[in-house]
């Protein structure tokens, strides 16, 4: 897939098909992590790959869906849950304040899993607390993000902005994602 095109064709996804990923093919996206710049590269990200469907079940509670739909939408549906998880972790002993790090190796996992087939929704809204006990993460490690993953299970549109950023779903369960033209976000052209 060209770039521009894979580009494009990332979106969010929260409602997944049922079928396993194959724990290549997540390695691969941690590759993809791995490859990602990193300030001074000072390697600080760590991950947990999680793909049994027990512990997958254990982390859908610890994350918020999709904030700014109606609640009956944002969460998706038990029977279309995320198959796998990625937890992204700083080791604060290497690194304090990795967010340029983390923001390039998280865009390099969702586009790879886009180029994979898989969709992915990247969260911030977790419980983190809960997460550190139940995978016995120690204190040294920031927990920063957790990425859903699966096949897609729905598709996501983007649209003109039209005065709201908010995105939304249609009758068919099409999401509608504004974004605001090229023109509208160059400051200057000198």
């Amino acid at each position: 897939m060209e770039f521009k095109e894979l580009v494009k064709k990332r979106r969010t996804i929260r409602r997944f098909k049922q079928d396993s990923i194959s724990i290549d093919t997540l390695k691969s996206l941690i590759e993809y992590a791995r490859l990602a710049p990193s300030a001074a590269n000072v390697q600080s990200l760590r991950y947990i790959i999680v793909k049994d469907s027990d512990v997958c079940q254990k982390i859908f509670p610890l994350v918020r869906w999709a904030a700014n739909l109606p609640e009956s939408e944002r969460a998706p549906e038990s029977e279309r849950r995320p198959t796998a998880y990625v937890i992204v972790l700083n080791d604060t002993e290497i690194k304090k304040g990795a967010k340029y790090d983390i923001g390039a190796a998280v865009q390099n996992i969702l586009l790879g899993a886009t180029d994979e087939g898989l969709g992915a929704c990247w969260m911030g809204s977790i419980e983190r607390d809960k997460l550190r006990i139940e995978f016995s993460i120690p204190e040294k490690y920031e927990i920063t993000h957790v990425i859903s993953l699966g096949y897609p299970d729905e598709k996501s549109k983007i649209e003109p902005f039209k005065g709201s950023y908010k995105y939304w779903k249609d009758e068919n369960g099409l999401m509608h994602v504004p974004k605001i033209s090229v023109e509208e976000l160059i400051f200057k052209i000198e």
